[in-house]
């Protein structure tokens, strides 16, 4: 499954044309709505530029602060002063104190009738404004208050696209990730009503453009995902990897989703799909195949798969690996096969008792005890055994069979010797069997 997470948004901080510095006169020389600023603050005007043009940006902020601070707070020159200082702090790079005079601004216009900023300016700054939102939303660590944030946003996009007349797949693609962070917020307890709006405006994002970006399908899909509508998740990786053959991690999420839904035949032609790509064919994927195919009693398949990989390295030569292979065999009634192969691993790993101990089991359960005794002495002489006095008691229950009771008494006591052994009731049972039978076969030969 996608990560929530990996579709954290960093907005595009548009420059928005409307609030350059040279365009500030402009703004005072519209006539529908006659408004003009002050000689005072024309000439604070004046000043800013000056500093702004030095990069004196803090220098032109305290300008119009103090200018701010002189205007009536409702006055056209208010908005104008806000304006400028939000195209200064921009200017800056400090995005986190536009937010302040750029709401001021937008209010102060709002409350008149007509207001202060032309339509075209108002709508660019309540979009700028809704990414400032969001991009703070996504920054701070306090969850209240990225949760306000986010509120801010949805509302002020939500804004942005009622007076908008025409939507633009840039700004359904802002919205919709806005959307779907502020849903996920709490990420153990998505909120799925916000979710389903998140995915509606995917969803009209995807019908403004013949040839979508793969953004809107990549959020659909997470989208679909939290929802748990993993049958159209699937169809949207399906054509995902259709547009995009070359991509390894749609393949990998759709291996993953027919996995999740339990459709294990889907998985493996996912896979081998991706590798005919030239993708997924890492050990870990290889391993992966193999997996599946064993898992749903494909156990040729997988033979075959392990035993081409670990000879040609397209598989991890682990231990684990090998062991896996025997009990493919096994499963496949071809328990020679598997003994062979595990004769083939104790070669790739000579230290390791446990590969002996195995084959100890499978010639016993051959019925070739004789075969078996040698790989189980073997076995504790290497050692690396998981249990030591499990394999000590199975050598001991070997050679009582075979007759050597001075070496089954031997094992059996090293069994007990052990800490495991110590405490396992079984363990302390052999060893008393084998010595009451061994002291019965000495009074025998006694009284002979």
């Amino acid at each position: 499954m996608f990560n929530a997470r990996s579709l954290s948004f960093r907005p595009l901080l548009v420059l928005l044309g409307a609030l350059l510095l040279a365009a500030a006169p402009a703004v005072a020389q519209q006539p529908p709505r006659d408004y003009s600023y002050t000689d005072a603050t024309g000439e604070v005007l004046g000043k800013v530029k000056v500093a702004v043009d030095a990069k004196n940006y803090d220098g032109a902020v305290a300008i119009v602060d103090g200018q701010l601070a002189k205007v009536p707070a409702d006055s056209y020159d208010a908005a104008l002063l806000y304006q400028i200082k939000t195209q200064t702090l921009l200017q800056k790079g400090d995005f986190s104190r536009v937010i302040d005079p750029l709401e001021k601004g937008l209010a102060l216009s709002d409350a008149k009738t007509p207001t202060y900023y032309e339509e075209r300016a108002t709508r660019d700054l309540v979009y700028f404004l809704a990414q400032l939102y969001l991009q703070e939303a996504v920054q701070t660590k306090d969850k209240k208050l990225a949760a306000l944030l986010f509120e801010k946003a949805d509302n002020t996009m939500a804004r942005y696209l009622k007076i908008n007349p025409k939507t633009t797949p840039e700004a359904q693609m802002i919205y919709s990730q806005l959307l779907y962070n502020r849903a996920v917020l709490d990420p153990d307890h998505a909120d799925l009503a916000i979710m389903k709006r998140a995915m509606d405006q995917v969803d009209i994002g995807l019908k403004l453009s013949s040839h979508p970006k793969d953004t809107f399908y990549v959020l659909k899909l997470v989208c679909l995902q939290q929802l748990n509508r993993n049958p159209e998740a699937v169809e949207i990786l399906e054509l995902l990897v259709k547009q995009k053959p070359d991509s390894s991690t749609y393949w990998q999420q759709l291996a993953a989703l027919y996995l999740g839904a339990g459709n294990d035949l889907r998985a493996i032609l996912s896979i081998e799909r991706a590798q005919s790509h030239g993708l997924m064919t890492s050990p870990k994927d290889n391993f992966n195949l193999i997996g599946i195919y064993f898992n749903i009693g494909q156990y040729e398949k997988a033979s075959e798969l392990l035993e081409k990989g670990l000879h040609a390295g397209s598989i991890e030569n682990e231990q684990k690996n090998w062991e896996l292979l025997a009990l493919t065999y096994q499963q496949l009634e071809r328990p020679f096969k598997g003994i062979e192969t595990l004769k083939d691993a104790t070669k790739a790993f000579p230290k390791s008792g446990q590969l002996e101990y195995m084959i100890g089991q499978a010639y016993y359960a051959l019925g070739k005890p004789e075969d078996a005794l040698p790989h189980l002495k073997t076995a504790v002489a290497k050692g690396g055994l998981t249990k030591p006095h499990q394999v000590y008691s199975f050598m001991a229950y070997m050679a009582y069979e075979l007759k050597k009771f001075d070496e089954a008494l031997e094992a059996a006591q090293k069994s007990v010797d052990t800490p495991e052994g110590a405490k396992d009731p079984q363990a302390k049972n052999l060893l008393k069997g084998i010595q009451d039978i061994m002291k019965e076969r000495q009074a025998k030969k006694s009284k002979m």
